[in-house]
């Protein structure tokens, strides 16, 4: 008989398993197995109504019971009315009443339906159905064709996650005191908030609920004020659902109702609530200030506390990366009503960091921009200028924005500090939590390669200036400089004569556009170098109400300023003023002055090289029609044609040349050396017309060496392409690079180059080009923008005690820096170039490559650096030296646990660390003897007192130089290495005095520890037992991994620098058998067969893992 009811229990277990629908032998009468399934997403109350509206459960042939899932997660029917509810209809349904239980059986409830154009509701009664409460935690629902006087209706469904942590002790702490009902005057809105889990309140640091009756209007800082419909829980209430209010001024109290939420008592007198994104617009959860409460201090089983360990380490080479696009100041998500949900009052912040935007570098903005979002509300922005190098570390002040006002908010202070290679990191903390929804601002930041004061675009443009009235300029908002697309630096110029922008407040409606830009501080000094000026905004409200994004100035030889400009916020524009009455030169007859550290850029040796065949002037009626305007043109260019240097035709192109319709040719001639740069006009011939498209003018320079230089700019048009005169090509010349001796044949009238770059293998992300005389392969434009370009694109693999590691070609030609010039430690370790990359490796045995073996207290470090030592001729990096240090880390110890069955000799899982870190694998192998020759394969039966013997080893390290040493091991009857319930087996290092069965065979003398212990159960009613080992590696060189266990001195106080951060690693489950038959394993889905034989001896079923890793 007992036999029987354990195995009717057993068929109950396992015919549902983790929500799936098994198939059994049960009596279809039972509609909890026997259901038909319903998985439509559109029935979700928290969908948008007005997304899906098209369904209609009157036209559904319903038969039977069913169970709802929703994207593939079992639900239930909502027992809650949501306004505008529409489920995929017109009128959503739900149940009228709450659930039954498993011992109510099947039960009959009332369907009511909400219309979605309603905000009340009950506002129709539709037929009722039955329900059952189900094993397993669902229901079934005898669902029937709804009333047809009813408007499209649709059940409606929800679908809560399951909970597989008590969420008393797994939650995000929300400590927003500007939630509380006695706050006002602000707007902020939940649903642009991103919701995920349970959350627990807090104001100030004190424990704070949601309030649970009517709060009066527009309190709370936002618009629909939200409040819990129904009492809190007790805990032995466990998890329970509540309907949620939203308050109106016209509406009453509960005149909307949101989306339910969970919520749960904890112990120490909190609650937590698991708050979704409210339907309402502009709504937010209220909490209420009559229930603060004193914080009791609670500790959750899992969590178990550490100490804090305090390095001297210099932050510019110990921080976090930080790369968030929402953090730029460029975009204005608040203004334009996207993105704003962030808030870093949530952030785990933890040491220094360095500020990224899409893999660029980036740095704190000094200033701060009207409506300036950053992802969040307020946008945090830094009060005062950054730090020299020589400043060490400082302290700033923190300012938020609050809409159009910069210095509406404090937070707190944070510290500063400048690094070697032009950037800077920040010790983030927690900003002020009265500050809602704050966000560290981060704005792009590069250092000018190249001195602004000569490579600038010139911008004159003369309704800029600030007598120009805006409806001159016949739109209705004038000019909008948002509509730029604003690249670089620039000289600003009024009808050819130097100009600036103005420094004092300029009339609205003036330099042509709706809202005037101006600069709002002096203009610097050539000896300031490069400043940041905050830029006003002339409005209605006045001179300076509004701001936009700061700019960089330069004061330039010369007596003219460049100004980096940005796309401004408002639709507005730059103003210029006049300095002077005389005309300005061009910069390339301005003499550069000694003192200036960066001389003009000579486009004869720093161009791309265009090699397009299809340009020649003899390719003619082209199949293929080409088209320049959507070339992205970037700075200057020389023209070869199958490898010979050719030049722009200055004379009339035929028609349908150059692979284009409208062939482009040089109108004016070309200049001589002496000439210097000229502007020439571009003309298009078409419809017989040889100047039919007067194309945008272009700079063009002639070079020593015969050849010309070209800035090509896009043309106005399609199809018009730029063409390549391939009239005096000689096909018998042999090429030569440019300033060698030109070989020539009898047949030859002229000299010609060669193409250089046919020499060159650059990858698809370069181009070939020149730069400062030498050739070389250039990065593409997205290339830049993809890649972090300070650190060369940096990438390294760690594997053992090995690494590689590899850099940008282009990135480091750019920077003047050819790969022949690299090397490791030791000179003779080169790199290879591969897909446009610089490698490097190293290794422990025949490449070590002067490597550097070290250990900081936390980690094992292998050291190197790639150098880039300046050439003793030629024209690339002679005053520049490049040191890339890199390092592998490999962390000593590390924790896992194993909750599933796995053949012992197949699995294996890699511990992958982050970009930097090293990789190696931690096995845990059950031996059939003492001699550890035969390790046990798929299912170990084990007797209780049998003798076990177990193998701790690490793969991926070097065994010369590391040692595995076994910390402590125990057993837990569940699958948890924190369980209160534990008995230890190895405790410091050494057996557990308190049994004698475990014999502690090596530990720390190898990468591998055995010890054995004889099986034992922990209770007569348990069947399960795990196992866990916590381990760390050990530097051999230090001596002291070996612990001598029967000294009788305890174990030492301190650990060295070899020691690392601990861990566990586990293995099980082992499970009590009643005999040698088929025994019970968890998680099948069909029945074993269950035999009634007694056996007097009790068997452990051990499906062990032979490895176990890191994870």
């Amino acid at each position: 008989k007992k036999c029987a009811i354990k195995l009717q229990l057993l068929m109950t277990m396992l015919m549902i398993t983790k929500g799936d629908i098994i198939e059994t032998t049960s009596s279809s009468s039972d509609p909890c197995y026997d259901y038909n399934t319903l998985d439509e997403y559109w029935r979700d109350i928290r969908q948008s109504s007005y997304q899906y509206y098209d369904h209609d459960d009157t036209h559904v042939e319903w038969s039977g019971w069913y169970r709802l899932y929703l994207n593939g997660e079992s639900a239930q029917m909502s027992e809650w009315c949501v306004s505008n509810m529409g489920c995929g209809g017109y009128t959503g349904l739900y149940l009228n009443g709450s659930h039954p239980t498993l011992e109510d059986g099947v039960v009959t409830r009332e369907v009511l339906g909400s219309y979605m154009w309603s905000s009340q509701c009950e506002d129709y009664r539709s037929t009722s159905i039955q329900v059952k409460a189900c094993p397993g935690d669902y229901y079934v629902y005898k669902l029937v064709k709804p009333d047809v006087s009813i408007y499209m209706p649709s059940y409606c469904a929800v679908a809560f996650s399951s909970i597989s942590s008590d969420p008393c002790y797994n939650y995000e702490s929300l400590d927003r005191p500007w939630r509380a009902n006695n706050e006002s005057g602000d707007y902020f809105c939940d649903e642009s908030f991103s919701w995920n889990g349970w959350y627990r309140l807090f104001y100030y640091g004190m424990n704070i609920q949601m309030s649970e009756t009517c709060i009066s209007s527009y309190s709370c800082n936002t618009y629909y004020n939200l409040w819990l419909n129904g009492p809190h829980p007790q805990i032995e209430d466990g998890v329970v659902t509540r309907e949620i209010c939203a308050g109106s001024y016209w509406g009453g109290c509960c005149y909307y109702k949101t989306k339910p939420i969970r919520v749960k008592a904890c112990p120490g007198n909190y609650y937590v609530y698991e708050l979704v994104n409210p339907q309402i617009w502009c709504s937010g959860y209220c909490t209420d200030v009559s229930t603060i409460s004193q914080v009791v201090s609670t500790l959750s089983p899992d969590i178990i506390t550490g100490s804090s360990i305090t390095f001297n380490y210099d932050p510019c080479n110990n921080y976090n990366t930080l790369d968030n696009y929402w953090r730029s100041t460029f975009n204005y998500w608040y203004w334009y009503g996207y993105i704003n949900g962030h808030d870093d009052t949530l952030v785990e912040w933890d040491g220094w960091y360095r500020l990224f935007i899409n893999e660029s570098s980036a740095q704190m903005p000094e200033g701060c921009a009207s409506y300036m979002s950053c992802g969040g509300f307020s946008s945090l922005w830094l009060g005062g200028s950054h730090p020299q190098l020589e400043d060490g570390v400082v302290t700033r002040e923190i300012y938020g924005s609050h809409y159009d006002q910069c210095s509406y908010y404090r937070s707190e202070p944070i510290q500063v500090k400048a690094c070697p290679g032009d950037y800077y990191v920040y010790k983030f903390t927690r900003p002020t939590v009265s500050v809602p929804a704050p966000v560290y601002c981060a704005v792009p930041f590069t250092t000018p390669s190249v001195d602004p004061c000569y490579n600038y675009t010139s911008l004159d443009e003369s309704w800029r200036a600030t007598d120009n009235y805006y409806y001159n300029n016949y739109y209705y908002y004038g000019m909008c400089d948002y509509n730029v697309e604003w690249n670089g630096w620039y000289r600003m110029f009024y009808n050819g004569e130097n100009a600036q922008m103005p420094e004092s407040c300029v009339n609205q409606y003036m330099c042509g556009t709706y809202e005037p830009l101006w600069l709002n501080g002096p203009h610097p000094q050539p000896e300031d170098g490069v400043v940041t000026r905050q830029v006003c905004v002339s409005s209605w409200s006045g001179c300076c109400t509004y701001t936009s994004l700061p700019i960089r100035v330069k004061a330039c030889p010369g007596n003219y300023y460049v100004y980096e400009f940005l796309k401004p916020i408002f639709c507005g524009a730059y103003c210029v003023v006049s300095t002077t009455t005389e005309a300005i030169p061009s910069v390339e007859s301005i003499t550069t002055p000694i003192t200036t550290t960066a001389p003009p850029v000579d486009p004869c040796y720093n161009y791309n090289v265009l090699d397009d065949p299809w340009r020649a002037t003899n390719n003619q009626h082209s199949s293929l029609i080409m088209c320049d305007v959507w070339v992205s043109w970037s700075g200057w260019y020389r023209l070869f044609i199958q490898s010979q240097s050719v030049q722009m035709p200055d004379t009339c192109v035929e028609e349908n040349s150059c692979g284009t319709n409208a062939p482009l040719w040089l109108n004016g001639g070309h200049p001589t050396v002496e000439d210097g740069v000229v502007t020439r006009d571009v003309c298009g011939h078409w419809n017989n017309d040889c100047c039919h498209f007067q194309s945008n003018p272009i700079k063009v320079k002639a070079c020593s060496g015969d050849y010309y230089v070209y800035e090509f700019v896009s043309p106005t048009a399609c199809s018009l392409a730029y063409c390549a005169d391939a009239r005096n090509m000689n096909t018998a010349s042999t090429a030569v690079m440019p300033g060698t001796t030109t070989e020539t044949t009898a047949e030859t009238t002229m000299p010609v180059n060669r193409n250089p770059c046919s020499e060159l293998s650059c990858s698809e992300d370069e181009r070939c080009g020149m730069k400062n005389g030498v050739y070389g392969c250039l990065c593409e434009k997205n290339h830049h923008r993809r890649q972090r370009h300070d650190s060369f694109d940096f990438s390294e693999t760690c594997e053992s005690s090995s690494g590689s590691m590899s850099v940008s070609r282009c990135q480091l030609f750019e920077a003047g820096f050819p790969a022949d010039v690299l090397h490791l430690n030791d000179p003779s370790c080169k790199g290879t170039v591969r897909n446009g990359r610089v490698e490097f490796h190293f290794d422990n045995d025949e490449h070590i490559c002067g490597t550097n073996l070290v250990a900081n207290g936390t980690h094992f470090i292998y050291s190197n650096f790639i150098l880039g030592a300046p050439r003793s001729e030629g024209l690339i990096s002679r005053e520049k030296i490049l040191k890339l240090s890199f390092s592998c880390v490999y962390p000593q110890t590390q924790s896992l646990s194993m909750n599933v069955e796995i053949n012992p000799l197949e699995s294996i899982v890699h511990k992958t660390l982050p970009a930097g870190e090293g990789r190696y694998q931690v096995r845990m192998v059950p031996y059939e003897d003492e001699e550890f020759t035969r390790p046990f394969t798929g299912r170990v039966d084990a007797e209780l007192d049998q003798k076990m013997n177990v193998e701790v080893r690490v793969e991926g390290v070097d065994s010369r130089q590391f040692a595995l040493v076994l910390d402590t091991c125990w057993a837990t009857p569940v699958n948890d290495p924190d369980y209160s319930l534990r008995w230890d087996l190895i405790v410091t290092e050494c057996p557990n005095p308190n049994d004698d069965t475990v014999e502690l065979l090596q530990n720390g003398v190898s990468t591998s520890s055995r010890f054995s212990f004889r099986m034992f159960i922990f209770t007569a009613n348990s069947t399960k037992l795990y196992l866990h080992c916590a381990v760390h590696l050990c530097l051999l060189s230090s001596n002291r991994c070996s612990m001598d266990c029967n000294s009788g001195y305890s174990r030492r106080e301190r650990r060295s620098l070899d020691f690392h951060d601990s861990a566990s690693i586990s293995m099980g489950p082992l499970m009590l058998s009643e005999g040698n038959t088929d025994k019970w394993l968890p998680y099948q889905v069909k029945v074993s067969k269950a035999s009634c034989l007694c056996a007097s001896l009790m068997l452990l079923l051990v499906p062990l893992m032979s490895v176990l890793t890191l994870f």
